[in-house]
């Protein structure tokens, strides 16, 4: 579970609550939700197809959670086995591939000990980077639809208490109440788009990028593994795709080992 998303949407519904104050009642109005959280998710399913917009609930639940992205571990799997390919040969690594959790990582090797031309491995590789990507980037593109059409169905929402207020103008005492029922849809969507949609949708985009450059890491090194590099000059090569923590733990890590 990713604490900080849970964090942060508690921070700003506390902020919201807090500057409603005493006065929180007056801002739950069920029909006004319904039109802007209903209506927007159905804009929703429009536009999107149904092998994804059907899963909101569910793309919206792994915004929450926090994957292992374990770029240290991957460096430390192809540094091994390039030291066996050195030594022993390409076909070594043959019995290495079941035991291989990562699908992209055992795709490359199980093409490598194959005999595939390295540039082939490479196109191979970056089709199933480039599908991963679409694939994750569809997610995040529902939750963009979903903030982008709740604030409008907020807009619509309101309209619609307008023309009902406009139909009894003829009582000023309705017209407060009835004005506030109105623009309450906008302050809805406002807050569907700003604590939930649009949030969540830069965490999947962020998460997306994060995988992809682990992916990019595996394909370089398995393609230095086919190409016979010495494995040292693999690892200073694969150290470039960790972040400042990771390569600063990553040499640590071999300090101690010294």
């Amino acid at each position: 579970m990713d604490i900080s998303s849970l964090a942060g949407i508690v921070l700003a519904l506390v902020a919201f609550m807090l500057g409603v104050g005493a006065n929180i009642g007056d801002m739950i109005d069920p029909t006004s939700i319904f039109i802007t959280v209903v209506g927007s998710i159905g804009a929703t399913l429009i536009a999107h197809p149904k092998d994804k917009s059907f899963k909101i609930v569910n793309i919206m639940m792994s915004a929450i959670k926090n994957p292992t992205i374990d770029n240290l571990g991957t460096l430390r799997t192809l540094y091994s086995f390039a030291e066996k390919a050195r030594r022993d040969g390409m076909i070594a690594l043959e019995e290495d591939i079941p035991s291989i959790d990562d699908e992209f990582i055992k795709d490359g090797l199980r093409a490598a000990v194959d005999g595939t031309d390295p540039e082939e491995i490479r196109k191979i590789l970056e089709i199933k980077m480039e599908l991963f990507e679409e694939d994750d980037g569809a997610n995040a593109a529902v939750l963009d639809s979903w903030g982008a059409f709740a604030p409008a169905f907020g807009m619509i929402g309101t309209l619609v208490g307008l023309v009902l207020l406009l139909k009894t103008l003829n009582d000023p005492t309705t017209l407060g109440p009835k004005m506030s029922v109105a623009l309450i849809t906008t302050l809805y969507g406002a807050l569907v788009a700003n604590i939930f949609a649009l949030p969540m949708a830069e965490k999947l985009k962020k998460r997306t990028s994060k995988f992809v450059n682990q992916k990019r890491m595996s394909m370089e090194g398995i393609l230095s593994i086919v190409q016979g590099e010495n494995p040292r000059l693999m690892e200073e090569k694969l150290k470039a795709f960790l972040s400042a923590e990771e390569r600063k733990a990553y040499e640590a890590e071999k300090g101690e080992n010294a």
